[in-house]
């Protein structure tokens, strides 16, 4: 019953967690929305304006954190290893360009139906060193019912419902 109990807690603290790295995302579109407006910036400056301010602080929380920047083995990363941030400069862009036309609320819906979609064929085929999960029918019944969900929320906004 203790153990149960603590894993219980280890996981209610990855779920908080999880949350509030979720709530970020909707106020960078917010505060990069209103930086382009304010600054006449284009998307793709906006863009490379949110990772300066993103690059200072993992700077800080590298020194804070691991008394520095650089890892001891760094060279033995593979070229394909150093493309998140080159990915990540394509996402908030892409949510950028949609937020403004669709809403935040239909954005972050379908980016995180595009993380899921992705998130299970990663798991399922263990690329990039991922470990191989099957998948199971309650999260192919649970992504069906937030796609759904998201058809009604885009269909239904776009009618005026």
């Amino acid at each position: 019953m203790d153990r149960m109990t603590a894993m219980d807690g280890k996981l209610i603290f990855y779920v908080v967690i999880s949350l509030l790295g979720g709530a970020i995302v909707p106020l960078q579109l917010a505060i990069v929305n209103a930086f382009r407006e304010s600054t006449q910036a284009t998307q793709i400056q906006s863009t490379f304006y949110l990772y300066v301010g993103g690059m200072l602080a993992s700077l800080l929380l590298c020194y804070v954190m691991d008394g520095g920047v650089k890892p001891p083995a760094v060279g033995q990363a593979s070229w394909w290893m150093w493309l998140p941030g080159f990915l990540g400069s394509f996402y908030i862009l892409f949510m950028f360009i949609a937020a403004p036309k669709i809403g935040a609320s239909n954005t972050l819906l379908w980016v995180f139906l595009g993380q899921m979609y992705i998130a299970i064929l990663l798991g399922l085929t263990g690329w990039f060193g991922l470990e191989v999960r099957p998948i199971s029918m309650s999260k192919v019944i649970g992504l069906l019912l937030v796609t759904a969900g998201g058809l009604t929320m885009i269909y239904g906004e776009a009618k005026g419902v």
